[in-house]
Protein backbone atom coordinates (compact mmCIF):
# COMPACT_ATOMS: atom_id res chain seq x y z
CA UNK A 1 0.00 0.00 0.00
CA UNK A 2 1.57 3.07 -1.11
CA UNK A 3 1.71 6.52 1.30
CA UNK A 4 -1.25 8.00 -0.75
CA UNK A 5 -3.43 4.84 -0.77
CA UNK A 6 -2.92 4.42 3.06
CA UNK A 7 -3.62 8.57 3.46
CA UNK A 8 -7.00 7.65 1.22
CA UNK A 9 -8.06 4.97 3.47
CA UNK A 10 -7.20 6.48 6.85
CA UNK A 11 -9.47 9.64 5.81
CA UNK A 12 -12.01 7.16 4.76
CA UNK A 13 -12.08 5.62 8.17
CA UNK A 14 -11.71 8.96 9.80
CA UNK A 15 -15.15 9.84 7.83
CA UNK A 16 -16.82 6.81 9.13
CA UNK A 17 -15.74 7.49 13.01
CA UNK A 18 -16.28 11.18 12.03
CA UNK A 19 -20.28 10.36 11.24
CA UNK A 20 -20.73 7.86 14.35
CA UNK A 21 -19.46 10.22 16.12
CA UNK A 22 -22.49 12.35 15.50
CA UNK A 23 -24.80 10.07 17.94
CA UNK A 24 -22.38 10.19 20.85
CA UNK A 25 -24.82 12.97 22.50
CA UNK A 26 -27.75 11.08 22.66
CA UNK A 27 -26.21 10.05 26.10
CA UNK A 28 -26.60 13.66 26.75
CA UNK A 29 -30.67 13.68 25.17
CA UNK A 30 -31.09 10.53 27.43
CA UNK A 31 -29.76 12.53 30.37
CA UNK A 32 -31.92 15.29 29.73
CA UNK A 33 -35.28 13.23 29.09
CA UNK A 34 -35.01 11.15 32.58
CA UNK A 35 -34.13 14.71 34.45
CA UNK A 36 -36.86 16.19 32.81
CA UNK A 37 -34.52 19.65 32.37
CA UNK A 38 -31.54 20.04 30.98
CA UNK A 39 -29.67 21.50 34.28
CA UNK A 40 -25.96 21.08 35.20
CA UNK A 41 -25.70 21.00 31.12
CA UNK A 42 -24.59 23.86 28.60
CA UNK A 43 -25.76 25.30 25.36
CA UNK A 44 -22.13 26.09 24.18
CA UNK A 45 -21.53 22.90 23.87
CA UNK A 46 -23.89 22.63 21.12
CA UNK A 47 -23.71 26.33 19.61
CA UNK A 48 -19.76 26.03 19.40
CA UNK A 49 -19.36 23.13 17.26
CA UNK A 50 -21.94 24.24 14.51
CA UNK A 51 -19.84 27.35 14.28
CA UNK A 52 -16.06 25.11 13.52
CA UNK A 53 -18.48 22.72 11.30
CA UNK A 54 -20.17 25.28 9.56
CA UNK A 55 -17.00 27.18 8.89
CA UNK A 56 -15.12 23.87 7.48
CA UNK A 57 -18.20 22.90 5.61
CA UNK A 58 -18.22 26.74 3.83
CA UNK A 59 -14.06 25.63 3.19
CA UNK A 60 -15.41 22.34 1.95
CA UNK A 61 -17.47 23.77 -1.04
CA UNK A 62 -15.00 26.30 -2.19
CA UNK A 63 -12.52 23.62 -2.36
CA UNK A 64 -14.82 20.99 -3.75
CA UNK A 65 -13.65 18.50 -1.07
CA UNK A 66 -16.65 16.13 -1.04
CA UNK A 67 -15.61 14.47 2.37
CA UNK A 68 -15.29 17.31 4.07
CA UNK A 69 -18.75 18.86 2.77
CA UNK A 70 -20.63 15.06 3.52
CA UNK A 71 -19.16 15.12 7.24
CA UNK A 72 -19.87 18.94 7.80
CA UNK A 73 -23.40 18.91 6.39
CA UNK A 74 -24.05 15.71 8.62
CA UNK A 75 -22.56 17.26 11.25
CA UNK A 76 -24.62 20.72 11.22
CA UNK A 77 -27.74 18.42 10.53
CA UNK A 78 -27.53 16.13 13.88
CA UNK A 79 -26.15 19.24 15.67
CA UNK A 80 -29.62 21.23 14.70
CA UNK A 81 -31.33 18.26 15.92
CA UNK A 82 -29.85 18.15 19.77
CA UNK A 83 -30.14 22.03 20.06
CA UNK A 84 -33.91 21.60 19.16
CA UNK A 85 -34.19 18.81 21.75
CA UNK A 86 -32.12 21.14 24.00
CA UNK A 87 -34.56 24.02 23.82
CA UNK A 88 -37.61 21.67 24.50
CA UNK A 89 -35.91 20.41 28.26
CA UNK A 90 -34.02 24.06 29.25
CA UNK A 91 -35.53 26.38 31.61
CA UNK A 92 -33.65 29.26 30.27
CA UNK A 93 -34.68 29.27 26.76
CA UNK A 94 -33.53 33.03 26.33
CA UNK A 95 -29.90 32.05 26.77
CA UNK A 96 -29.82 29.57 24.29
CA UNK A 97 -31.88 31.91 21.89
CA UNK A 98 -29.34 34.62 22.70
CA UNK A 99 -26.36 32.20 21.44
CA UNK A 100 -28.07 31.35 18.16
CA UNK A 101 -28.28 35.14 17.56
CA UNK A 102 -25.05 35.54 17.74
CA UNK A 103 -23.83 32.33 16.15
CA UNK A 104 -26.04 33.83 12.92
CA UNK A 105 -24.19 37.11 13.27
CA UNK A 106 -20.96 35.44 13.31
CA UNK A 107 -21.92 33.21 10.36
CA UNK A 108 -22.77 36.38 8.44
CA UNK A 109 -19.38 38.60 8.97
CA UNK A 110 -17.25 35.29 8.35
CA UNK A 111 -18.95 34.80 4.71
CA UNK A 112 -19.14 38.72 4.28
CA UNK A 113 -15.21 38.55 4.42
CA UNK A 114 -14.39 35.95 2.73
CA UNK A 115 -16.92 36.80 -0.33
CA UNK A 116 -14.63 40.39 -0.51
CA UNK A 117 -11.48 38.41 -1.64
CA UNK A 118 -10.56 36.91 -4.73
CA UNK A 119 -10.85 33.32 -5.93
CA UNK A 120 -7.56 32.77 -5.15
CA UNK A 121 -7.41 34.35 -1.88
CA UNK A 122 -11.13 32.59 -0.37
CA UNK A 123 -9.96 29.17 0.24
CA UNK A 124 -6.89 29.75 2.03
CA UNK A 125 -8.41 32.25 4.13
CA UNK A 126 -11.65 30.45 5.00
CA UNK A 127 -9.25 27.44 5.71
CA UNK A 128 -7.45 29.81 8.45
CA UNK A 129 -10.86 31.00 9.85
CA UNK A 130 -11.72 27.48 10.36
CA UNK A 131 -9.09 26.63 12.20
CA UNK A 132 -9.60 29.27 14.71
CA UNK A 133 -13.54 28.16 14.41
CA UNK A 134 -12.37 24.52 15.92
CA UNK A 135 -9.73 26.12 18.50
CA UNK A 136 -12.78 28.09 19.63
CA UNK A 137 -14.40 25.28 20.62
CA UNK A 138 -11.69 25.22 23.52
CA UNK A 139 -14.21 27.59 25.26
CA UNK A 140 -16.85 25.64 25.73
CA UNK A 141 -14.32 22.75 27.42
CA UNK A 142 -12.85 25.42 29.40
CA UNK A 143 -16.30 26.47 30.92
CA UNK A 144 -17.02 22.86 31.26
CA UNK A 145 -13.43 22.68 33.24
CA UNK A 146 -14.93 25.52 35.27
CA UNK A 147 -18.36 23.69 36.25
CA UNK A 148 -16.36 20.75 37.11
CA UNK A 149 -13.91 22.61 39.50
CA UNK A 150 -16.53 24.41 41.51
CA UNK A 151 -19.06 21.51 41.71
CA UNK A 152 -16.33 19.46 42.48
CA UNK A 153 -17.98 16.38 40.65
CA UNK A 154 -17.31 15.09 36.75
CA UNK A 155 -21.46 14.23 37.41
CA UNK A 156 -22.72 16.50 34.20
CA UNK A 157 -19.40 15.27 31.89
CA UNK A 158 -20.63 12.21 29.91
CA UNK A 159 -17.50 10.18 29.72
CA UNK A 160 -18.71 8.61 26.16
CA UNK A 161 -18.62 12.20 24.89
CA UNK A 162 -15.37 13.30 26.58
CA UNK A 163 -13.26 9.61 25.56
CA UNK A 164 -15.29 9.74 21.83
CA UNK A 165 -13.71 13.11 21.37
CA UNK A 166 -10.16 12.05 22.27
CA UNK A 167 -10.49 9.27 19.96
CA UNK A 168 -11.37 11.02 17.10
CA UNK A 169 -9.52 14.07 17.37
CA UNK A 170 -5.99 12.23 18.48
CA UNK A 171 -6.83 10.82 14.62
CA UNK A 172 -7.30 13.92 12.76
CA UNK A 173 -4.81 15.48 14.25
CA UNK A 174 -2.10 12.38 13.53
CA UNK A 175 -3.89 12.42 9.71
CA UNK A 176 -3.44 16.41 9.28
CA UNK A 177 0.49 15.43 10.58
CA UNK A 178 0.66 12.82 8.25
CA UNK A 179 -1.35 14.33 5.16
CA UNK A 180 0.50 17.67 5.55
CA UNK A 181 -2.44 19.76 5.85
CA UNK A 182 -1.21 22.31 8.96
CA UNK A 183 -4.61 24.27 9.40
CA UNK A 184 -5.97 21.02 10.41
CA UNK A 185 -3.04 19.64 12.59
CA UNK A 186 -3.03 22.93 14.03
CA UNK A 187 -7.05 23.26 15.11
CA UNK A 188 -6.86 19.46 16.39
CA UNK A 189 -3.44 19.88 18.78
CA UNK A 190 -5.38 22.01 21.53
CA UNK A 191 -8.37 19.77 21.89
CA UNK A 192 -6.29 17.15 21.89
CA UNK A 193 -4.76 18.48 25.23
CA UNK A 194 -8.12 19.94 26.37
CA UNK A 195 -9.15 16.11 25.76
CA UNK A 196 -6.77 14.94 27.94
CA UNK A 197 -7.36 17.87 30.75
CA UNK A 198 -11.04 16.95 30.68
CA UNK A 199 -10.51 13.04 31.39
CA UNK A 200 -8.05 13.56 33.92
CA UNK A 201 -10.88 15.08 35.77
CA UNK A 202 -12.73 12.36 36.15
CA UNK A 203 -9.82 10.92 38.80
CA UNK A 204 -9.42 14.22 40.68
CA UNK A 205 -13.37 15.19 40.58
CA UNK A 206 -15.27 11.59 39.90
CA UNK A 207 -19.23 11.33 39.71
CA UNK A 208 -21.47 10.89 41.84
CA UNK A 209 -23.77 8.55 41.22
CA UNK A 210 -21.84 6.68 37.95
CA UNK A 211 -18.91 5.37 37.65
CA UNK A 212 -16.68 6.31 34.48
CA UNK A 213 -16.25 3.47 32.35
CA UNK A 214 -12.28 2.30 31.30
CA UNK A 215 -10.52 4.42 34.57
CA UNK A 216 -13.06 3.39 36.49
CA UNK A 217 -13.44 6.04 39.30
CA UNK A 218 -16.58 7.44 41.44
CA UNK A 219 -17.11 9.24 44.57
CA UNK A 220 -17.46 7.02 47.57
CA UNK A 221 -20.38 7.36 49.63
CA UNK A 222 -20.10 8.37 53.31
CA UNK A 223 -21.84 5.88 55.28
CA UNK A 224 -24.21 7.71 57.79
CA UNK A 225 -22.88 7.27 61.44
CA UNK A 226 -25.55 5.17 63.68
Amino acid sequence: VSEMEFLELFGMWLGIISMGFMILPMAQVKEWRARGSTDGFSSVHLILPVLMMGCWLRHGFMTADNMNIIINSMGVVSSAFYIAVFAVYTKDKSNLYTQLGALIAVFMAIFAYVGTLSAEEAPDAMGKIAAIAQNAGIVGGIYQIKTVIETKTTEYMPASMQFGILFIVAQWTLFGILSGNIYMAAANVPGLIMSFISISLYVIYPPITWRVPIIGTQQKTQKKKE
